[in-house]
């Protein structure tokens, strides 16, 4: 009774929160169409990683972005036609700069989420380049050892603040947990945000972050898909 009471609040939250959804915001996967079925590398019974997502034509004067991923199944405890949903993943501040999250960037226990925004994550070239530092699968020790030195170097130059954030799941953890439940339906939600939610720590509950966001959302944006 107190999960239903907290997602009926946080329903209405948003409701209030959110203006009407913006025709040129777009928000669109590679591994899936609209309504379409939620690949198996992407479900909890799979590989349980996140998938690549792209979004176009934010508002203007966008200073952050948060994602809410939610899936929505029939419950066999409660009434019929009654449904249980489930967070599976958060992300709060993302940079403004960023348009996509690439595939397999949270899952089984690992996360590259603070890491959005920075140079590599951005689709440039690697700040180290060696033709033959890496052949047949083989890595030059040295190549790797500078790599990491350059990449731990860059980490520590990315101010804290600006990072972005993972929030909490249903399931407990901060990392993306796919679903795996049949006749489920999963939505991706990708808000952009006129401010950042910098006194949010990590692993901020979904009913903080609705919170947090009310009085900044400029434009949603949505993709689903079934299992």
């Amino acid at each position: 009774m107190r999960a239903r009471r907290a997602s009926t609040t946080c329903a209405l939250l948003l409701v209030a929160v959110l203006p009407t959804s913006s025709a040129d915001f777009k928000l669109t996967s590679p591994s899936f169409s609209d309504g379409g079925e939620y690949p198996v590398d992407n479900r909890g019974s799979g590989d349980n990683i996140s998938p690549k997502l792209l979004w176009t034509d934010a508002p203007k004067n966008t200073e952050s972005f948060v994602l809410i991923v939610d899936s929505d199944a029939p419950s066999k405890r409660k009434g019929e036609g009654e449904v249980v949903q489930r967070t599976h993943w958060t992300v709060y501040d993302i940079p403004k700069e960023v348009m996509e999250l690439r595939d397999e960037l949270s899952g089984s226990g690992a996360s590259d989420v603070p890491r959005l925004g920075m140079k590599e994550d951005a689709g440039q070239a690697p700040v180290v380049v060696d033709p033959m530092g890496q052949i047949d699968g083989w890595v030059d020790p040295e190549i790797e050892a500078m790599q990491k030195m350059i990449h731990g170097a860059l980490d520590a130059s990315f101010e804290e603040r600006n990072r972005a954030k993972e929030g909490k799941t249903s399931f407990g953890s901060s990392y993306y947990r796919g679903p795996s439940k049949k006749g489920s339906r999963t939505t991706f939600k990708m808000y952009a945000l006129s401010g950042r939610l910098d006194h949010l720590p990590r692993g901020a509950a979904k009913e903080e972050i609705v919170a947090a966001m009310k009085g900044k959302v400029l434009a949603k944006a949505s993709l689903s898909a079934v299992i």
